[in-house]
């Protein structure tokens, strides 16, 4: 009869599969017994749905059979006995759990800080709906052996592009102005003052909550305010159609209204420039109708950007327009088609890829995003390393509990997971701790790179954070987890296990990569130092610790009351010296063609940079009149001006020294001139430019800045003296001041941000190389704990045993040391390329950094080896 019984084949070999090798003979014949039963009853059809409904209801968890025995059905309480476990490790050795917790988190909230700076640097400018068809009009001059660039142009070139070129979709120009606003009798310092066009707002993302975009900048003195500054002068009113005093472009000198036709939002920080206001360009060109003439094509102080249509291929486009101002300029093209040219920059290169001169703002650098995500995976790196070389040192000291769980039944699987999990936990524990420190440090970032940075600002970096930590534990675990399960329990419970060589030779090249990464970032720092201790003391070619200057804001009466008022200071024992100029020598100085012949008379044209002073400056600023004579009083009314060169102004028109310099003509714009004199080469731009060519001339009546030489040591009485003289003389207009040397200082803030931010992260790396060292010298400590007993015992000294136990990791330190040096030389050369006076490459650069890291290296051997070596060999031995 059983012969007869058919049931679905399909369903018994489900049946077969999943049941219990235990339980499956029972229960089948049970289930075909039932089949017979319900096949005669009921025919074959019903029989065979019954049995099919039955193989179904039985596949449940106490009938299927486990993937690995059936000691492993109740999963959930295996699951928790691993997390009981991997608690109670943790917390039984608290000092391995907080170093590599700690030393981990650490890595963590460093790689997230790095990550968010270097994503903020990335997204400049990307907010514009147009990003990828904007361009800057970048202007070159052609110089002896290469060329200079500048990010400004002049004010006809924007229309001149969009009459002439098809291309062109639409262009706008810009300046930047810092300006004194006054509103309801109060008078305020306002930077970023943006004077522009109407299709600023076509060009670039921007809009207004209040106002009309076409209309809002079209006609002269008008202002579109940032909600912003909309706040701070108007509170909660309406600002339209209401106006603003401003010392702007105004004939009078005493200020001119500015109405208000526009609100619109604060624009965004990832922008390579920002403003607090907008004001129209036509008012330029109202007050100083010059600037659309040909004088105004060398007028080079704006900035110009244009819209090309889509599809247009910008690289060869910005060839093609490399001389188009040809047609504007007349017969002057002849002479400046071989010196200057022009070129398109995309917007997307500014803020990273940009350092020409005269920048609307201070830009980033590519160079220093490449270095920091470098760091931040290094750090993260590290972190991993340390990590894993405490959980290998950590792992030994657990050989005899493998070896109970596997006599106990434990297979190797369930310890790996086990070890596993026990990683995994402690590197979330380490998360969590990272987000701790990431708000508890998010205001020191702020201070060290001026940037408000949130980590959940970036929602796609917090789930890298957790999948990063996840993986690091499931890496930095699974070597371990792999050794421990693999340890054979006779050999251990006897006490004769011992490492494999494989897992000493990993944790030595772990340290080693360790401080070959620190060394690198620890020589960069000393680098970096140098190169900002040599800028700090750099000669500038000027006294520059001893003067305050004082902006004048183009108010008249400042102008016309500045004699009275520079008697009054000078009758006072704390100023020197006082001298007027229309330009700060700080930060750059306009430029323009000028004309003059060389040695053998033949015309030259260069590009020179141009300064107006008045006869104190030279001596007040501590400049050396090498040959020739100073301005006098009636310099500025001659016919032919007087003008003072520079040194480099000599060498590059190809004179032969100083002397012959006297007597040439010299011609800049419309004003024609002869050198009278020669002065040292003094730096009025950042150390990262080289000098160049410089023409002095006396000032024709009004100035811009008023330059004190003052004792420094009494700063404080200074300012106060001055400010009471000022309000005495003109107690309408803002004290605004400020000291030479500071302003020298914020023209390298880049580089001192770039400086901190790179030392803390030097020495976070040291502290975790350190944690890693210890890590191994802790293995190699618990590792030779008899030997030591044997050989204290047989008379050897602490001494012996911790120079024993230390020389091996001074060597792996000292072997990093050496891989790192050309890596660092490289990497800090390129760096240094930025500068064109810098510091060269010197031996003790190097060997200082491998001094310091090799000292902190001994002191974390030394901890633990000297511990090890005054141990009393009677508790290590009394297990024998």
């Amino acid at each position: 009869m059983k012969e007869t019984l058919t049931p679905p084949k399909l369903a018994t070999r489900f049946f077969r599969w999943y049941c219990h090798p235990k339980l499956r003979n029972s229960i089948e014949g049970d289930l075909m017994e039932l089949y017979g039963e319900r096949l005669a009853k009921s025919g074959k059809l019903k029989a065979n749905a019954l049995f099919i409904k039955d193989v179904l209801l039985l596949f449940r968890p106490g009938i299927i059979r486990p993937t690995e025995g059936y000691k492993n059905l109740n999963t959930y309480g295996m699951y928790k006995s691993y997390f009981k476990i991997a608690l109670r490790s943790i917390t039984k050795n608290k000092t391995y759990s907080l170093l590599n917790i700690v030393g981990l988190s650490a890595g963590l909230t460093c790689f997230a800080f790095i990550a968010l700076w270097v994503n903020d640097e990335l997204s400049y400018d990307k907010f514009n709906t147009n990003y990828d068809r904007v361009f800057r009009l970048v202007s070159a001059e052609k110089r002896e052996i290469n060329f200079i660039e500048s990010a400004m142009s002049s004010a006809p070139m924007a229309k001149a592009l969009l009459d002439d070129y098809p291309e062109v979709e639409n262009a706008v120009r810009m300046r930047m102005r810092e300006e004194i606003v006054t509103h309801k009798n109060q008078q305020v310092l306002q930077p970023g003052i943006l004077l522009t066009d109407p299709s600023f707002f076509d060009v670039f993302s921007y809009d207004l909550t209040m106002g009309n975009t076409a209309t809002a900048l079209s006609e002269p003195f008008s202002i579109v305010l940032t909600e912003s500054s909309a706040k701070k002068y108007f509170g909660d009113d309406s600002p339209i159609g209401q106006t603003l005093l401003l010392n702007m472009y105004d004939s009078t000198g005493y200020g001119v209204n500015y109405m208000v036709t526009g609100v619109m939002p604060d624009p965004p920080r990832n922008a390579h420039f920002t403003f607090s206001m907008l004001a129209s360009f036509k008012t330029i060109e109202v007050v100083n109708p010059d600037v659309l003439t040909v004088d105004g094509w060398g007028d080079g102080s704006f900035y110009t950007y244009v819209l090309l249509r889509k599809g247009v291929d910008y690289t060869a486009f910005s060839n093609k327009i490399a001389l188009f101002y040809g047609k504007y300029i007349g017969e002057l093209f002849n002479v400046w088609r071989s010196i200057y040219s022009y070129r398109l920059q995309p917007l997307s290169d500014i803020h990273l890829r940009s350092n020409l001169r005269n920048e609307i703002a201070i830009n980033g650098s590519i160079t220093q995003v490449h270095i920091f995500s470098t760091i931040g995976i290094f750090i993260l790196l590290l972190a991993g390393i340390n990590y894993t070389n405490l959980a290998t040192a950590h792992s030994s000291g657990r050989a005899k509990e493998v070896g109970v769980k596997k006599v106990a039944g434990a297979d190797k699987r369930q310890l790996i997971f086990q070890y596993l999990s026990e990683s995994v936990l402690m590197a979330m524990v380490a998360l969590l701790l990272s987000f701790l420190f990431q708000g508890l440090f998010q205001p020191f970032l702020y201070q060290v790179t001026g940037k408000n940075l949130l980590l959940f600002s970036s929602p796609l970096l917090a789930v890298f954070l957790f999948g990063a930590t996840f993986l690091l534990g499931i890496l930095a675990g699974l070597y371990p987890a792999i050794v421990l399960s693999g340890f054979k329990p006779a050999s251990v419970l006897k006490g004769s296990f011992k490492s494999g060589s494989k897992g000493v030779l990993l944790r030595k090249t772990l340290v080693i990569s360790q401080f070959a990464i620190t060394m690198t970032l620890i020589t960069g720092i000393v680098i970096i130092y140098s190169q900002m201790s040599f800028i700090k003391h750099r000669d500038l070619g000027y006294n520059k610790d001893a003067l305050l200057f004082l902006r004048v804001h183009g108010n008249t009466d400042v102008i016309r009351g500045y004699t009275a008022f520079k008697n009054d200071l000078q009758n006072s024992p704390l100023i020197s010296g006082v001298a007027v100029s229309n330009s700060m020598i700080v930060g750059g100085l306009g430029s323009g063609g000028s004309e003059t012949v060389d040695e053998n008379g033949n015309l030259l044209q260069v590009n020179t940079s141009r300064l107006r002073v008045d006869p104190d400056y030279m001596e007040v600023y501590g400049i050396d009149l090498l040959v020739g004579r100073n301005f006098t009083q009636q310099s500025s009314a001659q016919d032919t001006r007087p003008v003072i060169l520079n040194e480099m102004a000599v060498k590059k028109f190809g004179w032969n020294d100083n002397e012959a310099a006297i007597g040439k003509p010299f011609t800049m714009g419309n004003i024609r001139g002869e050198v009278i004199g020669v002065v040292n080469d003094f730096h009025y731009t950042s150390l990262e430019q080289s000098i160049q060519p410089l023409a002095i001339y006396p000032l024709d009546g009004r100035f811009s800045r008023i330059t004190l030489k003052v004792d420094i040591s009494q700063a404080d009485k200074v300012v106060t003296f001055v400010e009471n003289t000022w309000k005495k003389h003109f107690p309408s207009v803002l004290f605004d001041y400020d000291f030479v040397s500071q302003q020298i200082r914020e023209q390298y803030l880049a580089e001192q941000r770039f400086s901190d931010v790179f030392l803390c992260f030097s020495v976070l790396s040291l502290v975790i190389a350190c944690l890693g060292l210890y890590g191994l010298i802790s293995f190699t400590v618990f590792q030779k704990t008899k030997e030591i007993g044997i050989r204290k015992v047989l008379g050897a000294t602490a001494k012996s045993i911790a120079v024993m136990l230390s020389g091996d990791f001074m060597k792996l330190v000292l072997f990093a040391c050496f891989i790192s040096i050309p890596v660092a030389w490289y990497v800090m050369d390129k760096w240094l390329q930025n500068f064109a006076y810098r510091v060269d490459l010197s031996w003790w650069m190097f060997a200082a950094a491998s001094l310091l890291v090799l000292l902190i290296a001994v002191l974390t051997v030394s901890l633990q080896s000297v511990k090890a070596a005054m141990a009393n060999p009677v508790d290590s031995l009394r297990s024998e």
